[in-house]
């Protein structure tokens, strides 16, 4: 059996090549530092490996990315075409992305920053009524996690609908497509949560003209990636009152430069690309699974189309 290539740009690899072994004591699983031979490289569970390696890796029957994301194996342009490409695909990581949209929402819905201001006062407000019948949620991509998403948002009493470049049918779920459909959706949405993947299509797809269909005081939440989003047209669209708030947890550059705007407008509530972190134990099985699966020649779970990017 070949070498499981185990590389966290950034981190320490070594803790993910330790619960490899755990869960599947058989696996070779190694950091990039310890591959002596890269024709014995057989998958690469990889976030940010740089560009040019994969290439070097003659026997290489999967990679396999550490996040939902793919869009830093697609980037490298010497990538073998010929190796299938997996996102994980892990029931940890879609509750946790529900977690953390919900709270963006909730903090919007309830007014916490008008609440926690009065504070300064202080005031009791009287009479005070949040509309949730008004809350209309659109969501921006509809795999694992946007559907998770959208579900929650239901279970929360709120309407809810979903967007895809292609159609999709979810029971219980009104589906949109193209760019009609796009349209359509954000005219009706007073939240836009971005899950999309990033491609070439999607790149800028959060601007002015889509700030503009929406209803004036919406929210936008982007866990997707900070290159959906045209940043100075997010700050026009706030100005304005077109939207109310935006909740961000991915940006262009990362981590965030320190004199970076956003940093001092309090009407955009920031995290540091936490919205559905990887929990190692369960997306390690997730690993197995599909390191199980190219060894008997079955498909992984995850496999991404790479001319979609997703």
């Amino acid at each position: 059996m070949g070498v499981i290539l185990v590389h966290v740009a950034g981190d320490d690899s070594a803790p993910w090549a330790e619960e490899l072994k755990r869960q599947a004591p058989e696996l070779d699983a190694r950091g990039l530092d310890a591959v002596d031979d890269p024709a014995a490289v057989e998958v690469a569970i990889t976030w940010k490996l740089p560009h040019g390696l994969y290439r070097g890796f003659p026997n290489l029957k999967l990679i396999q990315s550490m996040a939902a994301g793919v869009d830093h194996i697609l980037a490298d342009p010497q990538r073998p075409a010929q190796v299938p490409v997996a996102r994980v695909v892990d029931p940890w990581m879609g509750r946790s992305m529900v977690h953390h949209v919900t709270l963006a929402v909730l903090r919007w819905h309830r007014r916490m920053d008008w609440l926690e201001d009065l504070r300064a006062g202080p005031t009791w407000p009287t009479g005070v009524v949040f509309d949730a019948d008004a809350v209309r949620v659109g969501v921006l991509g509809l795999g694992h996690l946007g559907q998770a998403v959208a579900k929650a948002m239901q279970g929360l009493g709120f309407q809810a609908a979903g967007w895809s470049r292609s159609p999709k049918s979810i029971d219980g779920l009104a589906c949109h497509h193209g760019p009609d459909g796009l349209r359509e959706l954000a005219a009706g949405s007073s939240v836009l949560v971005c899950l999309l993947p990033l491609t070439g299509e999607t790149a800028g797809i959060l601007n002015a003209g889509l700030f503009e269909l929406m209803p004036p005081g919406s929210l936008l939440v982007n866990v997707g990636r900070g290159g959906h989003l045209v940043e100075a047209e997010l700050t026009a669209a706030l100005d304005s009152g077109r939207l109310a708030a935006a909740a961000l947890d991915v940006f262009g550059t990362e981590p965030l430069p320190k004199d970076h705007p956003f940093w001092a407008d309090r009407r955009i509530y920031l995290t540091p690309h936490i919205a559905s972190e990887i929990n190692p134990v369960t997306a390690t099985r997730a690993f197995v699974e599909n390191i199980r699966r190219v060894r008997a020649g079955e498909p992984p779970i995850g496999l991404i189309d790479p001319a979609k990017g997703y």
